[in-house]
């Protein structure tokens, strides 16, 4: 009769290399999940940020028009290269800008009134709004536009441009409403993944409420 091997001579049994492969992709899923929540739960974060600094900018636009008799602007056209800072700056940090009061284009003190800019003598651009973003920096691109509107005394012809997000904010179907007297519309361009795919979020003169949804072009197409 045979005697049993001792414990310390019998094989060791370990994981085989399918359960060893199986355990790495689980971790790997848990990981994308948690990576994707995690960069979900950021972005809806800047969002916050993003709808505070609009309805910001919309209370010291209300503020200058009560002291100056008309909106300000800090561009005279549209899109990631008209906004401070510019698409492209945002896109080369790869992080959050910040912001510099002393950049003529936070002043935007050399641009002359005209279509589409509204300044105050010497005080242009965010300086005159006295606009900074929350914290001092930002993800996003922002820019006011402003005019005379489509029934005033002075610049007839000023009705907004026609471009993709005045398009949206103004629509042709009730622009007479909205436009008859001085307005302004507010944007704030984020590309949180830095992709130059753009988060389009308005605000405009005649409403309280800021909008965060694509506009009807397709043109600004970043979204949740």
């Amino acid at each position: 009769m045979s005697r049993p091997r001792p414990i310390a001579a019998r094989s060791q049994a370990g994981f085989t290399l399918i359960e060893t492969m199986a355990v790495v992709v689980i971790l790997g899923v848990l990981a994308a999940v948690a990576i994707g929540a995690y960069s979900k739960q950021v972005r809806r974060a800047h969002k916050t940020e993003v709808l505070a600094d609009l309805s910001n900018m919309t209370l010291r636009q209300k503020t200058w028009f009560g002291t100056n008799g008309h909106y300000a602007s800090t561009t005279d056209c549209e899109g990631p290269a008209c906004t401070y800072p510019t698409g492209a700056t945002i896109t080369a940090a790869n992080g959050a800008v910040a912001w510099d009061v002393t950049d003529a284009a936070y002043t935007a003190s050399a641009v002359a009134d005209g279509p589409y800019f509204r300044g105050g003598g010497a005080v242009h651009g965010f300086d005159a709004l006295r606009f900074y973003p929350e914290g001092g920096d930002s993800w996003c691109g922002y820019a006011a536009v402003s005019g005379w509107g489509s029934l005033a005394e002075v610049g007839s012809d000023d009705v907004p441009p026609s471009e993709p997000l005045a398009n949206q904010i103004f629509p042709a179907a009730t622009a007479d409403a909205h436009v008859a007297r001085d307005w302004f519309y507010g944007v704030a361009l984020c590309d949180f993944d830095f992709d130059g795919t753009y988060w389009a979020f308005t605000t405009a003169h005649y409403s309280s409420e800021v909008n965060s949804t694509p506009d009807g072009t397709g043109t600004y197409l970043e979204n949740e």
